[in-house]
């Protein structure tokens, strides 16, 4: 056991109390003259049935393969299906894997009416997506990437093995689900390298041998939300089968925009995919993917909350009522493409995999920045992304000393972003820029006279980037008892990028370059032409370590301790090349973010497999994080903040009360504090440090609440014999937190529940169903993301989430 004492031994000397809890768990064992009775007691018997529950919604099934036999007690009379996950590589029974992970069905993201990420948050805690940025923003334990083309994502996203490197990419994940796994806390071993805060893991569903089709369609209420779905499947030949799924979607808009006299936020989404398995011989096997998605947006959902000099001058709409109105008609459009090709050759007892991609996408991009009827800034952007990427793993099968899975990986991507701002300079926001805030409704009186135009000018932004990465990974796990286990993990990582931004001033519909007062006038509001280029080259050597005991045949035990790390790379967003802390120049390369983190937790099954629950108990200290800043005007300002620590409790259980009822539930506990952010952003009418700073050392950070959670119940019944029934409650609730970085009291989201409910009818044989279904049953008003107005001083915008609504879900299913 010197491997268990020299782990313990590590984790108390950085985390005493963690390890005393583990400690303390494990000291159930009993003695050393026990451990010799315990291992004949629990030598491996034969996994016997679990049982089922056919209306579950988290039941996954997907081994094929014999798993390693592991203590299973008796069956009761009824007991909870077995989830298997592939977060290691490998399939796995979750209560097998020592991480926070919680895994969502198909059929759950379908009955639950989940049909994106931004969705997944509700039913994830810990995990959420804001989606009304210049760039979707992806947060798991109040990590997360803020808005800049130039970064990378800090929650890994795979699809089918993929890394979707960019959030754009993300959008069509959802066609034909089978599963998602969300996994907390670092994954950089198996994950790769920008999965510091955790990843997902999404997979969709595969050809079968077998035919099968079905169709979906749900038509929303009050805004006439439309959708329409489904796949066939079926076998090609003795040794070819293929799936075909679509996905076409139509959201008429939930708020009105009184400027342009229309409903938004619209949205239509389209998606195509044709995936083929190839079996040639017992030993191989193949699948290509095709995916083709195309989404437009019309309009967004920032409204102004309080109006600034400029907003009060013009007499904009103010409240979080669901009503805006802007001057410039915001859209955007996205089309994604995805090719993807993985295969599996068995060399005797081991396997090669191998997994291939191709993926990117095409933006265009229209955005009104200040969310008013005043013409102040307008946003045109174009950009485009290509990614290959190529992964060859070695992997053991299930050992009785040791397992393991050796790989090596690359990544290419090329990134243009292209972005035409016209901005207009009024009297209101050149001579009144500092204003304090309680002059601003006094200031605001002057009306007309602080609309007038002073000067203008159309801003070119060009940035590009380019990456190149390769690594070596390994990870093995040593049996060294039927109930101790240790699991080692390396990954180096090599990485290069280059990477360039372009900003010049033109005059208004011209190219012609602004005269030196234009000039001098927007840099004070440091916008100014520049150019700026760099080359970098990072190497990181990320190790972890996990140790797992079976208590007995219910519970298992782990303790864990992981390093991750995010790319470096180059700020897209800055508009000048001064230096500083925030200048454009001083911030155009920032570093690696670093990150090491240590987790205790705990698999338990319960009530003779009627129940089970699983904890986590974590802590992670992050150096040099990478944040951005918007700075009022038209740019953000990127640095390496300092450090930060964030610990807290991660619970997620099932219990099955009878075959017909199964509530689950999952709660996390955040507590998120700056160890050190001496250079932070001020807020309006806080007052800055003597370095014209904030110091937020010692405070929280945006998206951390510090409960969040989900609570489910279910109901399968019989009507006649014929006829099934089901109902479904669904609970989702967040604490306050904050939607602004700079923690601005108007920012701060109170705690809220929001209720979904499903109440179907279906066949006995499942070929159809019909659903009545309601979401945010509660009609919670809530916002996901906040700021400043663009050149305004004083104003508050924000961005809300969908009110309640209900519908229709008809489902058709043949075979």
């Amino acid at each position: 056991m010197a491997n268990a004492q020299n782990l313990f031994t590590k984790l108390h000397q950085r985390w005493p109390c963690q390890a005393a809890l583990m400690a303390s768990c494990l000291a159930v064992q009993g003695t050393a003259g026990a451990q010799d009775d315990l291992d004949a007691l629990f030598a491996e018997p034969a996994v016997t049935d679990q049982g089922e529950h056919a209306s579950s919604p988290e039941t996954i099934t997907l081994a094929e393969e014999a798993l390693p036999d592991k203590p299973v007690p008796p069956t009761s009379a009824v007991a909870l299906e077995e989830i298997i996950v592939t977060a290691q590589k490998r399939e796995q029974r979750l209560s097998d894997v020592p991480i926070s992970v919680s895994a969502v069905s198909g059929e759950k993201l379908a009955d639950a009416g989940i049909e994106n990420l931004m969705d997944l948050g509700d039913y994830a805690p810990g995990f959420k997506l804001v989606d009304e940025g210049l760039n979707p923003l992806i947060y798991m334990r109040g990590v997360g990437s803020g808005t800049n083309q130039g970064f990378e994502m800090s929650v890994g996203v795979f699809n089918d093995g993929i890394h979707l490197a960019r959030p754009f990419l993300t959008m069509p994940a959802f066609l034909d689900v089978e599963r998602v796994e969300v996994l907390r806390g670092p994954q950089s071993i198996l994950f790769g390298k920008n999965a510091i805060a955790g990843a997902l893991n999404i997979a969709a569903a595969k050809p079968t041998d077998y035919f099968s089709s079905t169709l979906r369609s749900s038509w929303f209420w009050p805004d006439a939300d439309k959708e329409l779905g489904g796949h066939v499947s079926g076998p090609l030949g003795e040794n070819l089968a293929a799936r075909i799924a679509f996905r076409w979607r139509d959201e008429d808009g939930y708020m009105r925009n009184l400027g342009q006299q229309r409903d938004e936020v619209q949205l239509k989404e389209q998606a195509l995919r044709a995936s083929i398995a190839y079996t040639p011989a017992d030993w191989l096997d193949l699948d290509l993917k095709l995916e083709r998605g195309e989404r437009q947006r019309l309009g967004r959902s920032w409204q102004l909350i309080e109006a600034g000099i400029l907003n009060q001058s013009h007499g904009s709409t103010v409240g979080l009522d669901d009503v805006r109105d802007t001057n410039f008609p915001d859209s955007t459009q996205v089309d994604t493409h995805n090719v993807t090709l993985t295969g599996g050759l068995d060399l005797g007892d081991h396997r090669l995999e191998f997994v291939s991609g191709l993926l990117g996408y095409d933006l265009v991009d229209a955005y009104d920045a200040d969310s008013t009827g005043v013409d102040s800034i307008d946003l045109d952007a174009v950009g485009d992304y290509t990614q290959w990427t190529q992964e060859v793993r070695w992997v053991s099968a299930p050992g009785e000393h040791l397992d393991f899975v050796l790989g090596g990986y690359y990544h290419g991507s090329e990134e243009a972003y292209h972005e035409v701002a016209t901005l207009r300079l009024r009297s209101g926001t050149v001579a009144l820029v500092g204003a304090p805030a309680e002059s601003i409704d006094i200031l605001a009186q002057a009306g007309p006279a602080n609309l007038v135009e002073v000067t203008s000018a159309d801003m070119d932004r060009l940035f590009e980037t380019t990456m190149d990465a390769w690594s070596a990974f390994g990870q093995t796990t040593w049996h060294i008892s039927p109930v101790w286990r240790l699991n080692l993990g390396l990954r180096f990582v090599s990485e290069k990028k280059r990477g360039s931004r372009v900003v010049n001033l033109y005059q208004v519909d011209t190219q012609d370059e602004v005269d030196p007062a234009t000039a001098a006038a927007f840099s004070q509001l440091l916008i100014e032409k520049h150019a700026l280029a760099g080359r970098r080259r990072s190497d990181s050597l990320l190790p972890s370590i996990s140790l797992q005991h079976d208590l007995n045949e219910d519970i298992m035990l782990y303790g864990s301790y992981s390093e991750g790390a995010k790319s470096g790379g180059y700020d897209a967003r800055n508009n000048n090349a001064q230096d500083g802390p925030t200048g454009g120049a001083t911030g155009f390369e920032y570093d690696d973010e670093l990150a090491d983190s240590i987790e205790l937790g705990g698999k338990l099954r319960l009530l003779a497999g009627a129940a089970e629950l699983n904890l986590a108990l974590y802590r992670m200290e992050y150096t040099d994080m990478q944040v951005s800043v918007f700075d009022g005007v038209a740019g953000f300002a990127v640095t390496n903040a300092g450090s930060a620590r964030v610990q807290g409790l991660e619970i997620d259980s099932r219990w099955l009360l009878s075959e017909s009822i199964l509530l689950s539930a999952a709660l996390a506990y955040l507590d998120f504090e700056w160890l050190r952010y001496d250079t932070g952003p001020c807020h309006f009418g806080k007052e800055p440090e003597d370095n014209g700073f904030c110091n937020f050392a010692g405070k929280e950070n945006q998206q951390t609440p510090k409960w969040s959670g989900s609570l489910s119940a279910s109901y399968l019944g019989r009507m006649g014999s014929d006829w099934d029934w089901s109902a479904t409650v669904d609970v989702n609730f967040r604490d306050e937190h904050y939607v602004l970085g700079d923690l601005d009291p108007r920012s701060l989201q109170q705690a809220y529940a929001k209720i979904n409910a499903r109440l179907a009818l279906m066949a006995v044989d499942d070929t159809w169903s019909l659903a009545l279904v309601g979401k945010n049953l509660s009609d919670e008003l809530t916002t996901t993301i906040g700021g400043k107005p663009a050149l305004d001083t004083g104003g508050y915008h924000a961005a809300s989430e969908r009110p309640r609504s209900y519908g229709l879900e008809l489902r058709y299913h043949f075979e």
